[in-house]
This record gives structure tokens, sequence and C-alpha cells, in this order.
């Protein structure tokens, strides 16, 4: 069983170091997603340079979405405020459901029985005593710690479903 870890990526150089040394003895294949569009849709240069990570180059799926979803709101001058703002919102979200959903254009060779792991760059899920090839459940939640901004400052009674992990064959959309 192949594991791919995969990612959305927007400038986050040193989280993206951290999470490929962790989980490199794990993961078959990491794929990176990163758009040319801020959430708010603002056009932006990519900032991804797997040169940066050359230990890990030939194991990096990195994916480039050049548009924006096809499904995206139209603002009006005439909306109301809050018809606007929602309209804000919903794009957002459209777009990053999109950039997620990019993952599945990285994921190549892949088998119905391989684990793909899907989650944000800095939710690094510990791999170190999962069971592969126990893994039999068509969903699985990793139960991960939530620090504020900096690892000094966890918040102990808030545990994060972070990471989401299936099989491919149960995979539906990232």
């Amino acid at each position: 069983m192949k594991v791919y870890d995969c990612f959305m990526f927007y400038d986050e150089d040193l989280v993206a170091d951290l999470r490929f040394n962790i989980l490199n003895e794990y993961v078959t294949k990491f794929v990176v997603v990163e758009s040319k569009f801020t959430h708010s849709g603002e056009k932006r240069n990519l900032l991804f340079d797997i040169n940066k990570y050359s230990k890990f180059k030939n194991k990096i799926n990195y994916i480039i979405l050049e548009k924006e979803p096809d499904n995206l709101e139209v603002i009006h001058d005439n909306d109301t405020d809050d018809k606007k703002n929602s309209k804000y919102i919903m794009n957002a979200l459209k777009r990053e459901n999109f950039q997620r959903n990019g993952i599945v254009k990285g994921l190549k060779e892949v088998n119905p029985e391989d684990l793909i792991l899907i989650s944000d760059v800095d939710e690094i899920p510990n791999l170190s005593k999962l069971e592969l090839e126990k893994i039999n459940n068509e969903i699985i939640l990793f139960k991960q710690n939530f620090y504020y901004y900096k690892f000094n400052l966890k918040l102990e009674d808030m545990p994060w479903l972070g990471t989401k992990a299936c099989k491919y064959r149960a995979l539906k959309s990232p």
C-alpha cells in the first residue's frame, strides 16, 4: 500500500519543509497543489520552489492551478452589502474547494487500496503508530494538537480533526 500525502500550498515554506521531513519515511508521494489565485480571487505569483526541497523532489507531484473555478458568483454593483458579502464568502469557499480538489491531478499510478491523506500543510499527522495493513475504515480522522500561531500556545482542551484519510477506492472528492 502506498501513502499519498496531499495538501494545498500558499507560502508556507518552513512548514512544508517540516512536513516533508517528518512524513518522508511513511509517504510514497507528496501531492502539493498551488493556485495562481488567492481564495479572495486576486492573481498571485507562484511561490512553491521544488528546488528548495531537492531531497524530496522525486516524491513530489506539484500541481499548478492556472484558472479559477467556473461556478463563481457574479457580484453586481446593485447587490446589497449582505448579498455581496455572502457572494465573497461563497466564492472564497469555492476557490478553496477547487484548489483542494486539484489534488486528484497529482494522484498518479494510484491503486484502490492506497491511502490518501488530505490536510492543510500545517496539519501534520503522526504516522509513526499507524498500522497501514490494518486499516479498514472508510474515513480516518486524525486527532491532532491545536497550536495557536506558536508551538508554545497549545490549546489543551481543543483536539483538532485536521488530517483526513481514506483509501483511494473510497475517495469521492478531496
